[in-house]
């Protein structure tokens, strides 16, 4: 069940408008404004608290959700009872459109990462409406739908790949491709706080393997764990790393 919170739980913090969403949110952005104003009514933005649920597994998916602001989490439980991370959505992205699109449950449980997320929820009837009437609008959403499918595909890839070090390094260059910034000396900073059991659960792997590979990393001088997440200072042999080649 969606949790939501008012702006006055969260200190009086105005919450973002459909137009800032429009702002973030590629597959807004590439509709026209017509078809824009069209969604405006059945618009409606969430704030969903850390640690909360977007979704839950088996949920019925009656809506398409877009992440505003703050990241989340896709949980998938294995029959060990460990949980895996099947990926981490960042802003401005189309949260599992395919169970909407398909009539069907949730696969995952859907979590705020960040200490406060945003979301923006319109509902299915709607906006499938709006792309059988419109082939742009379908494309624009066809274009935002499959990426992440294909994302997840190379998601299997990596979990499914070497040992622990390798999945481990492969992630962490995963998320500076996609959402880091670049520093000077060709560094690169990952704005997203993991904790050691969520690295864990990403990578497939224990707590104490997570954290094994981490300090390494870190008295090696190729990742440096900082309040806010991550930053990678020596690309070059985490690269290597990740295709299980030591530099020496």
């Amino acid at each position: 069940m969606m949790v939501i919170m008012s702006d006055q739980d969260t200190g009086g913090a105005a919450m973002p408008s459909f137009d800032d969403a429009v702002a973030r949110v590629p597959f807004l952005r590439a509709l026209s404004p017509k078809d824009r104003e069209r969604l405006r009514p059945y618009a409606a933005v969430r704030r969903i608290p850390q640690g909360r649920p977007v979704w839950t597994l088996d949920d019925a998916a009656q809506e398409f959700i877009f992440a505003i602001e703050g990241h989340v989490k896709l949980i998938r439980p294995c029959e060990s009872g460990r949980e895996v991370i099947i990926d981490v959505g960042k802003p401005g992205e189309l949260l599992c459109a395919s169970a909407a699109c398909a009539f069907a449950p949730y696969c995952c449980t859907c979590t705020a990462l960040d200490r406060d997320v945003i979301i923006l929820v319109l509902p299915r009837r709607d906006v499938l409406h709006l792309l059988e009437q419109n082939p742009t609008a379908a494309a624009a959403f066809v274009r935002e739908a499959t990426g992440r499918e294909m994302r997840l595909g190379r998601r299997i890839v990596e979990l499914a790949s070497g040992h622990v070090e390798q999945r481990v390094c492969a992630l962490l260059l995963r998320l500076g491709d996609q959402g880091g910034t670049p520093l000077s000396g060709g560094q690169t900073r990952i704005a997203l706080k993991l904790s050691r059991q969520d690295l864990a659960d990403l990578c497939g792997t224990t707590l104490e393997s997570a954290i094994r590979v981490m300090t390494k990393l870190s008295r090696e001088g190729t990742v440096r764990t900082t309040a806010s997440g991550f930053v990678i200072r020596d690309r070059v042999k985490l690269e290597a790393l990740a295709r299980g080649r030591s530099e020496r």
